[in-house]
């Protein structure tokens, strides 16, 4: 009977030693006209420009972000309600610019509506490029239908949608389950243990049992 009521808790216990599934979020943020920002290019993927406010604008900031675990992952803005730019991101998938392809994109969102969003993103566990610049500085890849993040970008950006030029987002990943407390797991597995125990003494004696 204890044996049986033993294999009846695994389950309950197996989740419990499990604990909740957990997610991390990846902040990234910096200006487009800060000549210390490492992450800045040119729209042609050249150095940085900062002679002017129009080259600023059309300056891409470009973030690697690994996947451990593929799910859905959101990519949200914060900067433009701070006074940021007018934020226009895109996805590659791959690190090496000269294979690294399109993905996706915020075009819809900004597009139609313009500043800050948060877009829910469907991808597979590898190393992605997530490139950061004002809105109509799209890249080639995109414009064009085809292409790699090497072709480069449009340079349509402009003063109008750089504000203060800074830009900030969070992106959350999926993480695998993780363990909880060991106080938390051991009081847990204690309680469920006692549970067994009782059952089994509760149980009644038949006639040639004693």
């Amino acid at each position: 009977m204890f044996n049986r009521i033993s294999r009846g808790l695994t389950g309950p216990l197996l989740a419990l030693l499990a604990g909740p599934a957990l997610a991390a979020v990846v902040s990234l943020s910096g200006k487009l006209d800060d000549p210390s920002n490492t992450a800045l290019v040119a729209s042609d993927m050249g150095a940085a420009q900062f002679i002017d406010e129009l080259a600023s604008a059309n300056n891409v900031a470009l973030h690697v972000l690994h996947v451990a675990l593929g799910g859905t992952v959101s990519v949200t803005s914060l900067g433009f309600a701070a006074g940021g730019i007018d934020p226009y991101f895109t996805l590659f998938s791959g690190t090496d610019w000269a294979t690294a392809g399109f993905s996706a994109s915020n075009y819809l969102h900004a597009v139609s509506v313009g500043g800050d969003f948060t877009q829910d993103l469907l991808l597979s566990a590898g190393d992605y490029t997530l490139a950061i610049g004002v809105f109509e500085n799209l890249s080639f890849a995109e414009n064009l239908g085809s292409g790699v993040l090497g072709d480069g970008f449009t340079a349509l950006g402009g003063p109008l949608y750089f504000g203060d030029g800074h830009y900030a987002f969070t992106v959350t990943l999926p993480e695998a389950a993780t363990v909880p407390e060991p106080g938390g797991a051991l009081l847990g597995l204690t309680a469920a243990c006692a549970a067994g125990w009782s059952a089994r003494r509760r149980r009644p004696l038949a006639p040639n049992e004693g």
